[in-house]
Protein backbone atom coordinates (compact mmCIF):
# COMPACT_ATOMS: atom_id res chain seq x y z
CA UNK A 1 0.00 0.00 0.00
CA UNK A 2 3.11 2.17 -0.48
CA UNK A 3 2.82 5.30 -2.38
CA UNK A 4 5.32 5.26 -4.99
CA UNK A 5 4.41 8.20 -7.09
CA UNK A 6 7.91 9.85 -8.62
CA UNK A 7 9.52 7.47 -5.78
CA UNK A 8 13.25 6.17 -7.27
CA UNK A 9 12.60 2.60 -7.23
CA UNK A 10 15.83 0.53 -8.03
CA UNK A 11 15.71 -3.17 -9.55
CA UNK A 12 18.14 -5.50 -9.82
CA UNK A 13 17.28 -7.53 -12.73
CA UNK A 14 17.71 -10.56 -14.77
CA UNK A 15 15.44 -12.99 -13.47
CA UNK A 16 12.34 -14.22 -15.12
CA UNK A 17 9.77 -11.79 -12.81
CA UNK A 18 11.89 -9.26 -13.62
CA UNK A 19 9.06 -8.11 -16.81
CA UNK A 20 6.97 -7.99 -13.86
CA UNK A 21 8.17 -6.25 -11.17
CA UNK A 22 8.87 -3.26 -13.71
CA UNK A 23 5.64 -3.34 -15.12
CA UNK A 24 4.00 -3.17 -11.67
CA UNK A 25 6.30 -0.34 -10.72
CA UNK A 26 5.58 1.29 -13.56
CA UNK A 27 2.05 1.04 -13.37
CA UNK A 28 1.60 3.18 -9.72
CA UNK A 29 3.72 5.62 -11.14
CA UNK A 30 6.99 4.54 -9.35
CA UNK A 31 10.68 6.15 -10.77
CA UNK A 32 12.10 2.86 -12.04
CA UNK A 33 15.68 2.34 -12.83
CA UNK A 34 16.76 -1.26 -13.93
CA UNK A 35 20.03 -2.92 -13.54
CA UNK A 36 20.34 -6.10 -15.78
CA UNK A 37 22.02 -7.17 -18.86
CA UNK A 38 20.03 -9.35 -20.13
CA UNK A 39 17.61 -9.02 -22.74
CA UNK A 40 13.67 -8.38 -21.36
CA UNK A 41 11.78 -7.95 -24.55
CA UNK A 42 8.66 -7.53 -23.10
CA UNK A 43 10.19 -4.17 -21.65
CA UNK A 44 11.87 -3.09 -24.63
CA UNK A 45 8.12 -1.32 -25.63
CA UNK A 46 7.73 0.00 -22.32
CA UNK A 47 11.22 1.95 -22.09
CA UNK A 48 10.01 4.98 -24.16
CA UNK A 49 6.34 5.89 -25.42
CA UNK A 50 6.00 9.27 -27.75
CA UNK A 51 9.32 10.35 -27.14
CA UNK A 52 9.14 10.12 -23.33
CA UNK A 53 12.06 7.67 -21.17
CA UNK A 54 9.21 6.16 -18.98
CA UNK A 55 12.45 4.36 -17.33
CA UNK A 56 16.30 3.98 -16.98
CA UNK A 57 17.93 0.90 -18.04
CA UNK A 58 21.65 -0.08 -16.99
CA UNK A 59 22.54 -2.69 -18.60
CA UNK A 60 24.70 -3.94 -17.07
CA UNK A 61 25.58 -6.38 -13.96
CA UNK A 62 24.99 -4.84 -10.38
CA UNK A 63 27.78 -3.46 -8.64
CA UNK A 64 28.15 -1.70 -5.10
CA UNK A 65 27.65 1.55 -4.61
CA UNK A 66 24.41 1.05 -6.96
CA UNK A 67 21.97 1.32 -4.35
CA UNK A 68 22.81 5.35 -3.36
CA UNK A 69 20.32 7.44 -3.57
CA UNK A 70 17.26 4.86 -3.24
CA UNK A 71 14.81 4.24 -0.52
CA UNK A 72 13.30 0.70 -2.43
CA UNK A 73 15.24 -1.92 -4.18
CA UNK A 74 13.76 -5.39 -6.04
CA UNK A 75 16.37 -8.12 -6.59
CA UNK A 76 15.91 -10.55 -8.90
CA UNK A 77 19.49 -11.19 -10.74
CA UNK A 78 20.15 -14.41 -12.13
CA UNK A 79 22.54 -15.02 -10.32
CA UNK A 80 21.23 -15.80 -6.51
CA UNK A 81 24.57 -15.29 -4.78
CA UNK A 82 24.44 -11.35 -5.38
CA UNK A 83 21.57 -11.34 -3.00
CA UNK A 84 23.70 -11.57 0.44
CA UNK A 85 25.72 -8.68 -1.03
CA UNK A 86 22.44 -6.58 -2.71
CA UNK A 87 21.49 -7.07 1.19
CA UNK A 88 24.46 -5.80 2.91
CA UNK A 89 24.23 -2.28 0.89
CA UNK A 90 20.76 -2.11 1.62
CA UNK A 91 21.03 -2.50 5.01
CA UNK A 92 24.29 -0.43 5.00
CA UNK A 93 21.70 2.82 3.21
CA UNK A 94 18.73 1.85 4.60
CA UNK A 95 17.05 0.79 1.17
CA UNK A 96 14.38 -1.44 1.83
CA UNK A 97 14.85 -4.75 0.15
CA UNK A 98 12.64 -7.24 -1.53
CA UNK A 99 14.81 -10.05 -2.55
CA UNK A 100 12.37 -12.26 -4.95
CA UNK A 101 11.70 -15.95 -3.65
CA UNK A 102 14.45 -15.34 -1.32
CA UNK A 103 12.52 -14.64 2.38
CA UNK A 104 15.98 -14.25 4.56
CA UNK A 105 17.18 -11.34 2.46
CA UNK A 106 13.70 -9.35 2.47
CA UNK A 107 12.40 -6.43 4.57
CA UNK A 108 9.54 -6.70 2.90
CA UNK A 109 7.18 -9.35 0.83
CA UNK A 110 5.02 -8.37 -2.30
CA UNK A 111 1.53 -9.44 -1.63
CA UNK A 112 -0.33 -10.96 -4.37
CA UNK A 113 -2.68 -7.94 -5.43
CA UNK A 114 -6.19 -7.81 -6.83
CA UNK A 115 -7.40 -4.11 -7.81
CA UNK A 116 -10.53 -2.90 -9.14
CA UNK A 117 -9.93 0.93 -9.27
CA UNK A 118 -9.27 2.48 -6.00
CA UNK A 119 -10.25 -1.13 -4.31
CA UNK A 120 -7.07 -2.73 -3.66
CA UNK A 121 -7.27 -6.20 -1.88
CA UNK A 122 -3.77 -7.73 -0.89
CA UNK A 123 -2.70 -11.17 0.17
CA UNK A 124 0.38 -13.04 1.49
CA UNK A 125 1.57 -16.15 2.97
CA UNK A 126 4.18 -14.41 5.00
CA UNK A 127 6.32 -15.84 2.16
CA UNK A 128 5.55 -19.45 3.01
CA UNK A 129 3.44 -20.23 -0.05
CA UNK A 130 2.95 -17.08 -2.64
CA UNK A 131 1.09 -19.70 -5.07
CA UNK A 132 -1.83 -20.38 -2.34
CA UNK A 133 -1.94 -16.07 -2.44
CA UNK A 134 -2.10 -16.34 -5.96
CA UNK A 135 -5.18 -18.75 -5.78
CA UNK A 136 -6.84 -17.00 -3.28
CA UNK A 137 -6.55 -13.28 -4.99
CA UNK A 138 -8.18 -15.43 -8.24
CA UNK A 139 -11.24 -16.41 -6.03
CA UNK A 140 -11.75 -12.48 -4.61
CA UNK A 141 -11.30 -11.50 -8.77
CA UNK A 142 -14.52 -13.93 -8.83
CA UNK A 143 -15.90 -12.45 -6.30
CA UNK A 144 -15.42 -8.58 -6.65
CA UNK A 145 -15.61 -7.43 -9.87
CA UNK A 146 -15.69 -4.75 -12.49
CA UNK A 147 -19.08 -3.04 -10.32
CA UNK A 148 -16.74 -2.44 -7.31
CA UNK A 149 -14.44 0.04 -9.78
CA UNK A 150 -17.55 1.87 -11.05
CA UNK A 151 -18.97 1.95 -7.44
CA UNK A 152 -16.33 3.35 -5.67
CA UNK A 153 -15.82 6.13 -8.00
CA UNK A 154 -19.47 6.58 -7.38
CA UNK A 155 -18.84 6.92 -3.56
CA UNK A 156 -15.72 9.45 -4.23
CA UNK A 157 -18.04 11.83 -5.95
CA UNK A 158 -19.96 11.50 -2.22
CA UNK A 159 -17.51 12.95 -0.35
CA UNK A 160 -17.67 16.25 -0.55
CA UNK A 161 -20.98 16.00 -0.44
CA UNK A 162 -21.04 13.62 3.05
CA UNK A 163 -18.72 16.89 4.57
CA UNK A 164 -20.96 19.42 3.32
CA UNK A 165 -23.95 17.52 5.42
CA UNK A 166 -22.36 16.61 7.96
CA UNK A 167 -19.47 19.20 8.65
CA UNK A 168 -19.05 19.38 12.56
CA UNK A 169 -19.93 16.27 13.40
CA UNK A 170 -18.07 13.23 12.85
CA UNK A 171 -19.87 10.30 14.26
CA UNK A 172 -22.86 11.52 12.18
CA UNK A 173 -20.16 11.74 9.33
CA UNK A 174 -19.59 7.64 10.27
CA UNK A 175 -22.76 6.91 10.58
CA UNK A 176 -23.72 8.37 7.17
CA UNK A 177 -20.86 6.22 5.02
CA UNK A 178 -22.43 3.02 6.86
CA UNK A 179 -25.83 3.92 5.93
CA UNK A 180 -24.57 4.22 2.11
CA UNK A 181 -22.28 1.28 2.01
CA UNK A 182 -24.99 -0.60 3.52
CA UNK A 183 -27.58 0.06 0.65
CA UNK A 184 -28.89 -1.56 -2.02
CA UNK A 185 -26.53 1.03 -4.28
CA UNK A 186 -23.78 -1.79 -5.18
CA UNK A 187 -26.32 -3.99 -6.13
CA UNK A 188 -27.80 -1.00 -8.53
CA UNK A 189 -24.46 -0.44 -9.88
CA UNK A 190 -24.21 -3.98 -10.73
CA UNK A 191 -26.98 -4.10 -13.06
CA UNK A 192 -26.11 -0.93 -14.19
CA UNK A 193 -27.96 1.60 -13.05
CA UNK A 194 -25.77 4.27 -11.63
CA UNK A 195 -28.34 6.51 -11.56
CA UNK A 196 -30.76 5.00 -9.46
CA UNK A 197 -27.88 3.79 -7.32
CA UNK A 198 -26.95 7.62 -6.89
CA UNK A 199 -30.28 8.54 -6.03
CA UNK A 200 -30.08 5.39 -3.03
CA UNK A 201 -27.41 7.09 -1.62
CA UNK A 202 -28.26 10.50 -1.31
CA UNK A 203 -31.88 9.00 0.26
CA UNK A 204 -29.20 6.73 2.67
CA UNK A 205 -27.52 9.89 3.49
CA UNK A 206 -30.10 11.22 5.09
CA UNK A 207 -31.98 8.71 6.38
CA UNK A 208 -32.16 6.16 8.97
CA UNK A 209 -34.25 3.62 7.68
CA UNK A 210 -34.00 0.30 6.08
CA UNK A 211 -34.29 -0.23 2.43
CA UNK A 212 -35.49 -3.01 0.36
CA UNK A 213 -33.37 -3.62 -3.06
CA UNK A 214 -35.67 -1.77 -6.49
CA UNK A 215 -36.97 -3.79 -8.39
Amino acid sequence: MLDLRGRPVLVVGGGGETEAKVRGLLEVGAAVTLISPHPHPGLEPLLEESGVLRFRWLRREYRWGDLEGYQLCIAHPRERWLHPLIAQEARERGVWLNAVDDPVHCDFILPAVHRQGDLIMAVSTSGVAPALGVRIRQELARRYGPEYKEYLQLLRSFRSIVHRTYPHDFQARRAAWYRMVDSPALELVARGDTERARAVLLEALHCTGPREVPR
